[in-house]
């Protein structure tokens, strides 16, 4: 099975990418790793270069947080690979090789990723979900977990369809104010046409940790799953498993310092 990881940046420089790329060649990942830039320094390039990336420039037309979901469908149409790691950048690093848990665990088409939060009690999907598809939120959207749109794992052909679907989505919303990726996401893996195809991960299946919701929020927010273990470094679901990835580490000042220090 050949697996891909993909991100997709602007603006950023060395120094914001370094945990990234560093914690994916220190995981043992020997896939392709491609990355989808916009408006970034020549210096940024060389590095990705150096480091094994594929690069895919382009420029932005509209928020990156939109458009990066069209041009990875495009760029899918001829990207051959078997499966698709799909993360956000500047916030994640990978603690483990991927290939491995997906080699044990992946069945589906499309794997979603759990913030261990239902969104009617996440105040920021409230206003984000609520406003941009309030029809699908009052019809039974707002009692349903969340599923994370920065950390998605899929075969080539569902994930570059699922990309068009979220993007087409998140341009026909009733609050064009909010980035609705998120939202449409949430919509589309419920939809009958989608839904046989997904598998819905648990926190504690071990994969990904989403720091947002399960530890900067732990004492605020009624989360569905344990918070996860932080030990010399790391985190670990309470089965004492590392997790392969963790996001949104830089929302924990301290875990952000230890994190940059060690990739740095």
């Amino acid at each position: 099975m050949k697996c891909t990881i993909v991100g997709c940046i602007t603006k950023y420089n060395v120094q914001d990418i370094k945990p990234y790329v560093e914690s994916i060649e220190q995981s043992g990942f020997k896939g392709e790793k491609l990355m989808l830039v916009y408006d970034v320094s020549k210096e940024v390039i060389e590095y990705l270069d150096k480091k094994g990336w594929l690069i895919a420039q382009s420029e932005l037309q509209e928020h990156i947080i939109l458009q990066r979901f069209r041009d990875m469908y495009a760029l899918l149409q001829s990207y051959q690979t078997d499966v698709i790691i799909w993360t956000d950048v500047k916030d994640v690093i990978f603690q483990k090789d991927p290939t491995e848990w997906l080699n044990k665990w992946m069945r589906k088409d499309i794997l979603a990723f759990s913030e261990c939060i239902k969104l009617s009690d996440d105040p920021w999907a409230v206003v984000n979900s609520g406003t941009t598809f309030p029809m699908e939120w009052e019809f039974g959207m707002k009692d349903q977990i969340s599923y994370c749109a920065g950390t998605i794992v899929g075969k080539r052909e569902a994930m570059r369809d699922l990309f068009i679907d979220i993007y087409r989505w998140s341009k026909t919303t009733a609050n064009p104010e909010q980035l609705s990726d998120q939202a449409a996401f949430n919509i589309l893996l419920r939809l009958d046409h989608y839904k046989h195809s997904v598998e819905f991960i648990d926190q504690e299946r071990g994969f990904a940790t989403q720091l947002g919701t399960v530890w900067v929020n732990k004492d605020k927010l009624p989360i569905t799953e344990p918070t996860p273990i932080y030990n010399d470094g790391k985190l670990y679901n309470q089965k004492g498993d590392e997790f392969t990835i963790v996001h949104q580490y830089d929302r924990d000042p301290q875990i952000k310092k230890e994190i940059y220090e060690r990739y740095n």
